[in-house]
């Protein structure tokens, strides 16, 4: 299964990334807002430094399918920038805002050479609930699935090590996201083509 954050970075990027790292050096998916990136370099090379993947989460984190077609793409492109001039690679994965998608939005994807990641296992951490049912919550995923979490909360981050625990005892680990062939279901209606794979 994959462990991924969104809405970053954030002042709390780097505790998540000590987490991580105490948890047994395991590796996550940042999907990352332009704008918070302009304003956090440092946050971005961090996360990448740590050797942790970087994804798409947009410029400014709208609902992409409400705008015209020009401005969303330019919410993907200009991220993508950002991220290539912090770090030396463009994001080959991106995560629209709230899951709200549509054929445009994957195309837009497509042209800058993105695979659209949505989750099969959603934490709702950002709702305020307590560590252990953002755990209990993460630990609903089933192999090859990929669990939502949020950048920037510090009951999320208080969650870490019970997450990399409970996969732990369950013989699963954290792995990367890779295109998947077959769609895979994020909920009634919605299917998206990729999946966690070992490192």
């Amino acid at each position: 299964m994959a462990i991924t954050f969104d809405d970053g970075p954030t002042a709390l990027t780097g505790d998540y990334l000590k987490a991580l790292r105490d948890a047994g050096n395991i590796r996550a998916t940042f999907f990352v807002t332009g704008s918070l990136a302009s304003a956090s370099p440092d946050g971005t090379r961090r996360i990448a430094a740590a050797g942790h993947r970087i994804g798409n989460h947009s410029y400014t984190h709208p609902n992409l399918v409400a705008l015209d077609a020009a401005t969303a793409f330019a919410e993907l492109r200009d991220t993508s920038r950002v991220v290539r001039a912090q770090t030396g690679r463009a994001p080959s994965l991106f995560r629209p805002p709230f899951g709200s998608t549509d054929a445009r939005t994957r195309q837009d994807a497509a042209r800058l050479g993105m695979t659209e990641v949505i989750w099969t296992a959603d934490t709702v951490d950002w709702s305020g609930i307590p560590a252990e049912t953002i755990v209990a919550n993460a630990l609903t995923v089933k192999a090859g699935g990929i669990i939502l979490l949020h950048d920037g909360l510090p009951a999320t981050l208080e969650a870490i090590p019970g997450i990399v625990r409970g996969l732990a005892e369950r013989k699963q680990c954290a792995g990367r996201i890779v295109y998947s062939e077959e769609p895979v279901q994020a909920w009634p209606g919605l299917t998206f083509h990729a999946k966690a794979a070992r490192w």
